[in-house]
């Protein structure tokens, strides 16, 4: 790619309404950086100016702020054809990205993207810098958890004229009144769009929603409904402290970042010394969900990993475990025989979860003995015992616990044999990100919970000699065998070649399909099977509400249970052991299989083939087709 100054481009990283921000390289002193770039030829005359000013401008404000918590900014340059900023280069993504993707922090303490973001504001505002577009997707969140403010472009600096009055400029979901108005914006006007991020990070959703003007009206004229009446676990001083950020009347809100901050540092404070809300305390415990959720403290990998010799203790003072009155949260055990290491995953999860530790196997199996834990993450490479080795004989102690292992090792052989004795739920390669982490986590919590009601129930562990197929994501297939427990094989295919190696190979009782993002048809297997062995129970999963679909299912295939992704585990434990003993009663009773006929359904070309393909395979299911 060509360089722009004295920067080497190596991709492009992103597009904004005028300019494209590349990966590129400082030669001089090897230093990776962001630069944003505006192409003159790109602007309409009469724009030109303008634009290029406010952009200078976004150089100008952030080029004197040197904070933790806002993008550096290196040098501005400009030549005939180009005019470009060198900033820091952030590995993540914006808190948008993060919303967008359901992030929702724990509701325990004051979420630190939030305590980060004001007090980079308060550092601005004291250096005479409003930013007057603050909003989710200005402020970026590094793989290491730390929120950075970015994109002064339309900030009004102390004595600048570059901003004249009545100009309207920000985005309209975070604006605050007076802008709306076109009167001059100041300190406020940003604690007004910091209470909306808070408030839309606490709730999960903007306190107005709406389009153009009927958007206006609802935030020059509406009160936000108040946050505890949408996330009852906030605690009730939140109500005050975001009703007087987002006051209409700028004299009527908090008068600088610092003093939001401090309100709401206290209503959370307030909320730790009171008994938990009603709706926090029994049903199922809840836990972060999927692949983007955020640290709850932000930037804790990164102290955790370079923690002083005081700061072990602080970890495990952060880590120990809730007291009685509190929420009860999922308990995990990580064991590493690196204190540094323990410390940064003590620090990073201590929001969302009651975190222990351990440095050695033998610890971490004593601990085990004691007491209950949803899950246990362990590094593989430990001089007393291998991670591995650990994990076998942690289920034979807690067999209800979700085991995940960390390792840089590829010995295949040995990874899928664990995994499929059900000795470990999950592989984490190292180095590990920190969102892949959160996300494996979250899973096997939600595994935990499940195996944890199953066994509430009092549901014994099936014993059969049918296996179950899970013709889908991996992710249903390492959930089932945590709930098998030993009780049925667990099979695996990602698509409907290996589902069929499946069948004509194993024993199958119960199928579960997955009916998105299939390159072959499906519902034609699920209509064969059906047809052909109508002891085989089948369960399906969709995202889509295809109704019409799942009726000519019922119909056609007979299927026996439908979970809608993403799929609750406590279902599909439950579906896959009471479709096994259904086949199983009917084996025992074929009598039974005429309560499982379908009606038939139109033979199409996708079923004669997978007919053709399932008795050319031969094996043990082909001996079930009907001639």
């Amino acid at each position: 790619m060509p360089a722009v100054g004295k920067y080497e481009l190596s991709g492009e990283l992103g597009r904004g309404g005028m300019a494209i921000v590349y990966r590129a390289a400082d030669p001089v002193i090897k230093r990776p950086v962001a630069v944003k770039v505006v192409r003159k030829a790109d602007l309409e005359p009469g724009e030109a100016q303008p634009i290029l000013e406010r952009f200078k401008r976004e150089a100008q404000a952030a080029g004197n702020l040197q904070h933790p918590n806002i993008i550096a900014i290196y040098e501005y340059g400009e030549d005939a054809e180009l005019a470009w900023i060198a900033m820091e280069l952030v590995e993540g993504k914006s808190l948008r990205e993060h919303l967008r993707a359901g992030y929702r922090p724990s509701l325990e303490r004051l979420p630190e993207v939030l305590e980060q973001l004001l007090l980079a504001l308060d550092y601005s505002h004291a250096r005479g810098v409003v930013h007057r577009d603050v909003k989710p997707g200005n402020v970026l969140v590094s793989e290491m958890g730390v929120a950075k403010i970015s994109d002064f472009g339309i900030a009004r600096i102390e004595r600048s004229h570059l901003t004249q009055a009545g100009e309207v400029l920000g985005t309209p979901f975070y604006m605050a009144p007076e802008q709306f108005n076109g009167q001059p914006a100041d300190e406020r006007t940003d604690v007004y769009a910091a209470a909306v991020i808070a408030y839309e990070v606490l709730c999960g959703r903007r306190p107005f929603e709406g389009q153009g003007g009927n958007l206006m009206k609802r935030i020059l004229q509406d009160a936000p409904p108040a946050p505890c009446t949408l996330e009852p676990r906030l605690p009730p001083a939140l109500d005050a402290v975001l009703a007087r950020a987002l006051a209409k009347g700028a004299a009527e809100r908090f008068a600088s970042a610092s003093e939001l901050l401090e309100a709401l540092r206290a209503a959370f404070g307030a909320a730790g010394a009171a008994a938990p809300h009603p709706a926090a305390r029994g049903g199922e415990t809840t836990q972060p969900q999927g692949a983007a959720r955020l640290a709850g403290a932000a930037s804790a990998l990164r102290r955790g990993l370079g923690a002083t010799a005081a700061e072990p203790q602080r970890a495990a003072a952060a880590a120990a475990p809730a007291p009685a009155a509190a929420a009860r949260r999922p308990a995990v055990l990580f064991v590493d025989d690196e204190e540094r290491v323990l410390s940064a995953l003590a620090y990073l999860f201590r929001d969302g979860y009651e975190v222990e530790t351990a440095s050695g196997g033998a610890q971490a199996l004593e601990r085990l003995r004691a007491r209950r834990f949803h899950v246990l993450v362990s590094d593989q490479r430990m001089p007393e015992m291998l991670g591995v080795e650990l994990l076998r004989q942690a289920k034979a102690v807690a067999p209800t616990t979700v085991r995940i292992l960390l390792t840089g090792y590829s010995d295949l052989a040995a990874i899928v044999g664990s995994v499929n004795d059900s000795e470990v739920f999950r592989f984490v390669s190292k180095p590990w990100q920190q969102e892949d982490l959160q996300a494996t986590l979250a899973e096997a919590v939600s595994v935990a919970i499940a195996v944890e009601a199953a066994a509430a129930r009092g549901a014994p562990a099936l014993k059969s000699d049918a296996g179950a197929l899970i013709l889908g994501e991996p992710a249903l297939a390492r959930g089932a065998r945590e709930l098998a427990r030993g009780g049925f094989r667990v099979h695996e295919a990602a698509d409907l070649e290996q589902a069929l190696a499946a069948l004509a190979a194993e024993e199958i009782g119960a199928l579960v399909c997955d009916l998105d993002g299939r390159a072959e048809d499906p519902a034609a297997l699920l209509r064969v099977l059906k047809s052909q062995s109508p002891q085989t129970q089948l369960i399906v999963t969709s995202a889509a509400s295809d109704s019409e679909l799942i009726i000519s299912l019922i119909n056609e295939a007979r299927i026996y249970r439908f979970l809608k992704k993403p799929v609750n585990f406590s279902l599909l434990g439950a579906a896959l052991a009471a479709a096994l003993e259904r086949y199983a009663r009917m084996l025992r009773a074929p009598g039974l299989a005429r309560t499982e006929s379908a009606r038939p359904a139109k033979e199409t070309a996708a079923a004669r083939s997978i007919l053709a393909r399932l008795k050319a395979l031969g094996g043990r299911f082909s001996a079930t087709l009907k001639p």
